[in-house]
Order: structure tokens, then sequence, then C-alpha cells
């Protein structure tokens, strides 16, 4: 009599999370296009922007790639600030962070798979407003210039991701993150220089404008994607790092801090 034995072989631990992670990447892009509200604000909104304002002031010399670049920090606020904390607000009343407690899933590897998919997602967004500066007003730019304010964006979708896991720490309710985060989002959009350059505003909102994270950014995504000199940065680029990194820091210890699984 002949036995046939049949070996079973497991999964690797690195194979599974690997797997794991790619689902999560997966779900969040599909949990993104179905957001509607989302899609409006981080996407058509920006763009309906530039359409307006470059139809009433494209035909001066350099109007549209200053428009673009502002609206690609614009978008990357509203997804990072808004989007993300509305999210987590979310899936915290809903219970969906209290059943993820309970699993084996690591936090850490649901934060990295969120910033990974987010990031991606920021990027075609900037990629949209760029193509549509070029389709519909004939901008013009450098590619490789266009390829060296890629890590600009990411940087920029990192900070304002850790604004948005900070919000949603500190306020619990959804319908209370939406309405915070409209408060700051719009002092970010109108102060930050970008749809109106700061040396356009009084002296006393310069001041402050040019400290705000929206500014911040802007200053390095238009330097690289303009092909600019750093010597034309609002402030100094090792001033400029520094807030950002001080900023993304302290966003992060917030979200740390106070974060609430329910």
């Amino acid at each position: 009599m002949i036995t046939q034995s049949t070996t079973v072989t497991a999964a690797s631990p690195a194979r599974v999370a690997g797997r794991r992670f790619g689902l999560l990447i997966q779900t969040s892009l599909v949990m993104y296009v179905r957001n509607r509200v989302a899609v409006f604000w981080n996407i058509v909104f920006p763009i309906g922007l530039m359409l307006l304002f470059g139809a009433l002031y494209g035909s001066q010399p350099g109007v549209i790639p200053y428009l673009a670049t502002g609206m690609v920090v614009l978008s990357l606020l509203a997804n990072g600030l808004i989007g993300n904390s509305v999210t987590l607000a979310t899936w915290r009343e809903r219970g969906i962070l209290t059943r993820i407690q309970t699993t084996p899933l690591p936090l850490w590897q649901l934060t990295l798979a969120r910033i990974v998919a987010q990031s991606g997602v920021m990027i075609v967004q900037a990629g949209l407003l760029i193509g549509t500066s070029v389709v519909v007003f004939g901008a013009i730019y450098e590619m490789r210039n266009l390829i060296a304010a890629i890590p600009a964006i990411v940087l920029g979708a990192l900070l304002f991701m850790a604004l948005g896991q900070a919000l949603a720490a500190v306020v619990r309710k959804t319908e209370s993150v939406n309405i915070v985060g409209q408060v700051i989002y719009f002092p970010l959009m109108f102060l930050g220089g970008l749809m109106i350059p700061l040396s356009q505003l009084p002296d006393y909102l310069q001041t402050v404008g040019k400290y705000l994270p929206s500014a911040l950014i802007a200053d390095l995504i238009r330097t690289t994607m303009l092909g600019l000199s750093t010597a034309d940065m609002t402030l100094p680029l090792a001033t400029t790092l520094l807030c950002v990194a001080a900023y993304f820091v302290v966003a992060v210890f917030v979200a740390v801090r106070f974060f609430k699984w329910s």
C-alpha cells in the first residue's frame, strides 16, 4: 500500500505582509475614487479656479505657470488637510478604526499604505493640473523641471497629510473636522501666494503669509517647476526647509500624542 502525503507550504510572513500592504493601497485608491466630494475639492475645484483666473488674467506673461503651480499646492492642501482628516474621522465614527485595532494589522502599515496611495493620487492630480494649463492656455514647461519638482510635490503631500492627521487626532467628530478644516484651508489658500502673489498683499499679511505651510510648499514647487533660482525665493532655501520640517514634526507629534481609536 502506497501512502501519499501532501505538504502545504505556508506563505512567509514577509509575503503575507506585502500582499496585505498591496491590498491596503488598492482599497485606499478605490475609496478615494468613490468619494465624489473628495474628487470635487481635490481635482475639479482647483482646475475650475485655474480656468477662471486663467480666463481673467491669462493674457499677462507668466500668469498661467504661476497659477498652475499654485493650484497644484491647493490640490495637495485639500487632499491632505481636509480629505485625510475627514476620512480618519469618518473611520473613527463608523467604528472602522476600532475593528482595525482588534486585527493583527499594525497601525504603521495602515498609515504607510494611505501615505503611498495618497501621494500617488496627488502626483496624478498635479499632472492633471499641469496638463490643463498646457492644453487650455498653451503653457510651456521644461520636462527636467517637472521631474525636479516631484520631490517638492511629495514633500508637500506628506506635510499636508501630517497636518490632516493632527487635525483628526485633536478634533473627533467628522462634522467638526470638516468645519475646522475649512477654517484652516481658506486662509492657507488666500494668504499662501497660490493665486495672488504675496507681494500684492498688505505688508502685515506678507509677514504672516510667507511662513504659512502653503506658501513654503508653493515656493519650493514653483522654484523647481519653473526653473527659477533659489535666490528668488521668498525665504532662503534653508529657512524654508527648516520651517517645513518644523511644521511636519509638530504635526506628527500632535497626531501621535492625541490619536484615539474610538
